[in-house]
């Protein structure tokens, strides 16, 4: 299948993102990176391999098939496994993996943990690493304080159970700091009153991306990562850390086709863009099939970055995209750039940048994503598998996945999920 754009993924950026985690977390806090969804779309297992390789010392997915898309890649860190799990088959790729001592599931409440105390017998092999959540104001998994309190005394008093972990989850930690503290002083709380039931060597994980900036409190022992080893984490706080992070994802097509319109002129379905001047317009072949963000149909804030090759080196502008998204194409405004002379037409062929890994752009992920209403998160899961993903070190193009090849390796049940 051939593709007409391409997404970069620069490992060693992830690298270093981990380095500045490490340089803000307390010392001997652990480090666990989520993973969920193929790795944000972006390839789980060779992410999760790049991961293992900068130090962190766990992984976190959402579901069973997530964790065995990873573990095929013979990677050996430890999983916490988010999703209410209550099955497993027996003899599967899952089963071994628990045998190993590397499958961690979550507790969301007392009727779980029995429903896992009798997977665990079935299963057999010792007791099943398990980490209690607590729901201090998520309200989503996980069990209510009194719930968590019952809960913990359950797993204490039955040998197929063995507490690897305690944890919560916060809801607005990106921009209510008031919130976050509530919410730790909640979680604290339990953990105090429960604290004899609590090994000494469990887990006690809070913070992710943005509340491990709001200070040492929420470090615990382990603190877990999603969107910073992505370098596209904004803590509103903490400008210094966020301009550490390095964002790791670049999309790139290219202009396919030129015309000039006069004034007045609709752009695209519904007619709900009109030119303001004479205006030379641009078509990219990638559109919502390829997860690029609808949105409204005028300049709302969506920009591409239009990349010149000259023999007196790169120039670029930042074009806006005008008209609605189409299935599998884009225009753009290009009457500010400057045309090439080593381009037909001025254009074609020139890159095109969709989302760029420089945050004073137009096209970075998160400025992108605010201006459709979206999450960066959204915006990366909604890459389509089709894109070849294309791994990239210091040195050079380390590989080139194909869609075809993603959706052998059972990746899509991952992203489905």
């Amino acid at each position: 299948m051939r593709s007409t754009s391409s997404l970069t993924v620069n490992l060693s950026a992830i690298t270093r993102n981990i380095a500045a985690l490490r340089d803000t977390i307390s010392p001997g806090c652990a480090l666990c990176a989520v993973v969920k969804a193929d790795g944000y779309g972006l390839g789980a297992a060779r992410i999760a391999q790049q991961l293992a390789e900068s130090g962190v010392s766990m992984l976190a997915v959402y579901t069973l098939g997530q964790a065995e898309a990873i573990a095929a890649a013979d990677i050996t860190l430890p999983m916490l496994v988010l999703m209410p799990i209550r099955e497993i088959e027996s003899g599967g790729p899952i089963h071994r993996l628990f045998l190993t001592g590397r499958l961690h599931l979550t507790v969301h409440g007392v009727s779980h943990a029995q429903d896992l105390c009798e997977l665990s017998e079935r299963l057999g092999g010792g007791p099943l690493p398990v980490h209690l959540e607590v729901d201090t104001g998520m309200s989503r998994g996980g069990a209510r304080p009194d719930e968590a309190a019952r809960t913990l005394a359950l797993i204490g008093d039955d040998r197929r159970l063995r507490l690897a972990g305690v944890f919560t989850h916060f809801s607005n930690s990106v921009a209510d700091g008031s919130r976050t503290h509530d919410q730790m002083d909640e979680f604290e709380q339990l953990l105090e009153r429960c604290g004899e039931g609590i090994p000494g060597d469990a887990i006690i994980h809070a913070a992710n991306s943005h509340a491990l900036t709001r200070g040492k409190r929420f470090h615990r022992t382990m603190v877990r990562v999603g969107l910073a080893w992505t370098g596209l984490a904004q803590p509103e706080d903490a400008p210094e850390f966020a301009a550490r992070l390095e964002p790791i994802l670049t999309w790139e097509s290219s202009i396919v086709h030129v015309k000039s319109v006069p004034e007045a002129v609709p752009v695209g379905y519904g007619s709900l863009f009109r030119t303001h001047r004479p205006t030379r317009l641009g078509t990219i072949p990638v559109g919502y099939f390829d997860g690029y963000p609808l949105g409204g149909a005028s300049s709302d804030g969506r920009f591409v970055r239009i990349v010149a090759d000259t023999p007196c080196g790169e120039r670029s502008w930042d074009a806006p995209v005008v008209g609605a998204i189409n299935m599998d194409q884009i225009v753009v405004d290009l009457t500010s750039c400057e045309p090439s002379i080593g381009y037909p037409d001025g254009f074609i062929g020139m890159r095109a940048e969709l989302y760029g890994s420089d945050r004073a752009r137009s096209n970075f992920i998160p400025k992108l994503a605010a201006a459709v209403g979206a999450h960066p998160y959204e915006l990366l899961c909604r890459l389509h598998p089709r894109i070849p993903r294309q791994f990239v070190t210091e040195s050079a193009i380390e590989s080139l996945v194909p869609a075809r090849e993603i959706f052998e390796r059972g990746v899509t049940e991952a992203i489905a999920s």
